[in-house]
């Protein structure tokens, strides 16, 4: 299972994207010392999105192996599955602003 994750890393931009931005968050969070529950909303969303990702690259690594040509029933799938990342990333986002935003007004309030 961790040799899977580490290829992917090694393999795919937007998942190291997603490890550099969960770095950032756990960052805030021990810098900020949110609280457990926060922190506990917030590791669900991150790993979601690497959820996500990781089910999205292998669905399309199965897709090119079953039908290398390219199909329209193929491509609504990778679609739907890099809709299904973005997605995840959205309330990602959202969760890590609503938590981090009375943080930030505290440091400039």
């Amino acid at each position: 299972a961790s040799k899977g994750i580490v290829n992917m890393l090694k393999t795919e931009q937007n998942a190291r994207i997603h490890l550099i931005f969960a770095i950032l968050v756990a960052s805030f969070a021990y810098v900020f010392s949110i609280s457990r529950i926060e922190a506990v909303i917030l590791f669900i969303a991150v790993i979601l999105v690497f959820a996500m990702e990781i089910t999205n690259t292998a669905i399309e690594k199965l897709l090119d192996i079953v039908n290398p040509e390219s199909s329209k029933t193929v491509e609504f799938i990778k679609d739907a599955m890099a809709g299904a990342v973005l997605v995840a990333a959205i309330i990602a986002l959202v969760v890590t602003v609503l938590i981090f935003v009375p943080y930030f007004n505290k440091l400039v309030i």
